[in-house]
Order: C-alpha cells, then structure tokens, then sequence
C-alpha cells in the first residue's frame, strides 16, 4: 500500500517546492488536472528533473486521441498516465499500446463511471490497466460524501484490479477507506498540501497507511 500525494490547485514555483518537501513522504508525486491546465505537460518535465528516482503520475484524464495525447503525456517524463473509464475501449487501447511502448502505468478513472455497465467492466478486464482509481468527485466530497460509502456495492469493487482511491481523503476518512476498500494506493491532496505543516501531515498519512498495509 502506497501514498500518492497530489498537487492540484497550485502555482508552478509552489508545485516544485513541495514536490521536493514531501518527497521522502510520497511513494509517488502526482502532478493533478488543475496543475496540467494552467502549465501544460512541462510541470511534469520540471518535477520530474526534480525528482528522477520519484515516479510522477500525470492525472491528464485522457478521454479522447488515446495514442497521441498518451505519447505527449510519455515524452514529458511521467511514469504513470490516467484515462477516464468513459473514454471509448478504442481509444483505451491506444493508451495502453502507448503504455506498452513507453513503459508507462495506465491509470483508469472510474471518476465519470462510478456505476459502470457490464460492458465497460468488461473492457477494463480486457486491457488490464496497471490501476482502477475508485474517484469521488472533489466537488461531491466537498458536500460530505464519503468514498467508501459512495464505492459500495458498486460493480468496481467486485472485481480484481489493483485500485487507488481519490477524492475527499482526510484524517477522520482514512480509516474506513483502508478498512473497506483495502487500495493498493492511497491518493490525498488538499488535506497535506494545505495543511499548516504538510510535511508533517504527509508523514502522519504515510504511517497510517504503511502501518496498515503491515497488519492485514
């Protein structure tokens, strides 16, 4: 079980300095969909030549010309990519073929596809992404919705994929999260990004979730 910090709603120069701040912290930097639409793919350029030994996930939500926008997000220097389980099954085999080549991870969102049809769980099965991310929208978390509420029973989790789970994760979230969910990666964001001392917070979130991943 792995801690993948998010940076999202940021300046560029504030994106590079906690990158490198929580990088002891972080199995993983992720460089998130705000930070991609104000600065384009060379943030991730620039936290990458940061941190070349970190892997850097580019949450570009690819939906659409998999190969081509797969190749961009490859060439500026990630490691992992996501797609949205929306995305057409072609267009979700031209990201993994590019995946392939590239030697990145494939990210499925399920952040648009919460309750998917058999047909699309069945497209997933079929490509065999590196990861399934259960993702509450950020806008529903801030209403008090619950991940691991909003995941049960939902066709996902019936299944055998390596998961992240996103969106809305805090200290009093966490524990049913891990307990219900059992994820192979834990994303947080604003909760250590924006927290007084977010090296500190991101440290109490790598012992929880290592801590856990140790007794089950």
């Amino acid at each position: 079980m792995r801690l993948q910090i998010a940076l999202d709603c940021m300046g560029q120069e504030e994106a590079r300095e906690l990158a490198v701040l929580l990088k002891d912290e972080a199995d993983i930097i992720e460089v998130g969909t705000p930070l991609l639409l104000r600065y384009g793919l060379r943030v991730v350029t620039e936290i990458k030549a940061l941190l070349p030994e970190k892997p850097i996930f580019a949450d570009a939500k690819i939906v659409d010309a998999g190969r081509f926008e797969t190749e961009e997000v490859a060439k500026s220097g990630a490691d992992m990519v996501s797609v949205l389980a929306g995305a057409s099954f072609h267009t979700l085999q031209e990201a993994q073929f590019v995946c392939k080549e590239y030697g990145l991870q494939l990210v499925v969102d399920t952040i648009d596809s919460r309750r998917p049809s058999g047909e699309k769980v069945e497209e997933l099965q079929s490509i065999q992404p590196d990861f399934v991310v259960l993702h509450l929208p950020s806008d529903l978390a801030k209403t008090g919705k619950n991940l691991a509420t909003e995941f049960l029973g939902s066709p996902w989790c019936s299944q055998s994929f390596s998961f992240m789970v996103a969106g809305g994760i805090h200290r009093d979230a966490l524990p049913s999260i891990l307990a219900l969910l059992r994820p192979a990666i834990v994303v947080v964001g604003s909760a250590i990004t924006l927290a007084p001392s977010p090296k500190r917070e991101a440290q109490y979130f790598r012992e929880v979730i290592h801590g856990f991943a140790k007794q089950s």
